[in-house]
């Protein structure tokens, strides 16, 4: 599953980015125009970032030697990081004024960004190695029947004990949807235990408390595979058009920027 790195580098560099727009504000006692230096320059590295964003995720997954340059893993996390800060210098570009072309362009900039976000929370409601490759059906079928032999042993039950059989036809669109509120739910129970009072099996308790959300991690993603498959392959087909069009309106942007500021005079 990915972490959350990517997001938190984010976050650090649009805190930068903001001290530094406010810095340029605060020098010049006005807030940088779009065809200001400043604003030129946050609308230009903004763009080269979200062009980044679109091509070189995509050129790594589908070249045929794509391994000597890098986990997968490591290209989508770099693929999310330029595919949020390029979109919030582009925001920042016009400086606060988003009439016209300029308008439309910046709320398709969000739609492209919320959609990103929607998009990679449905990747990681599928299974992965760290490499980024997809774990399949067998596989966490065969992880699922050891957190239940680590569970019957936390429970000091007989091993041998019947396993019971897994459902993997039972997935909904609601269910990869809902995971977000089951992880919360289990981070609250786990710190009500530990945060409650000590006694000797209190150890126990939190690792078996561990195991059973494993497994049943393992059996929400082995249940819900084939519904979080189909809802990824439904935001492609509704992400990469909106992502083009959005390039498409922005080079008729930078086309008419262009002309009004340079070719005509």
């Amino acid at each position: 599953m990915l972490k959350i790195k990517e997001l938190v580098y984010s976050l650090i560099a649009m805190i930068f980015i903001t001290l530094f727009y406010l810095l340029v504000q605060i020098s010049n006692k006005e807030i940088p125009s779009a065809s200001s230096f400043w604003g030129h320059s946050l609308g230009v590295l903004g763009f080269l970032l979200m062009v980044m964003t679109e091509t070189l995720y995509s050129f790594r997954k589908r070249s045929k030697r794509g391994a000597r340059w890098g986990k997968m893993s490591s290209w989508l996390e770099f693929h999310i990081f330029t595919g949020i800060v390029g979109p919030f210098m582009v925001l920042l570009h016009p400086g606060w004024e988003f009439k016209g072309l300029a308008g439309v362009l910046s709320l398709m900039t969000l739609l492209i960004v919320f959609s990103g976000f929607f998009g990679r929370y449905i990747y990681t409601s599928i299974p992965r190695t760290t490499s980024g490759s997809e774990i399949d059906l067998k596989e966490l079928e065969m992880t699922a029947r050891r957190m239940e032999t680590e569970i019957a042993r936390l429970k000091h039950q007989d091993k041998t004990q019947p396993i019971q059989k897994i459902n993997s036809n039972g997935g909904t669109v609601f269910n990869v949807l809902s995971r977000f509120w089951i992880d919360i739910g289990a981070v609250f129970t786990d710190l009500a235990i530990r945060t409650g009072p000590s006694h000797p099996a209190k150890q126990t308790e939190l690792e078996l408390l561990r195991a059973r959300r494993k497994y049943e991690q393992v059996q929400r993603q082995i249940n819900d595979l084939a519904a979080a498959r189909k809802l990824l392959s439904l935001w492609h087909a509704i992400h990469i058009p909106l992502g083009l069009t959005l390039f498409l309106v922005a080079l008729v942007h930078i086309g008419a920027t262009i002309y009004y500021a340079i070719l005509i005079y």
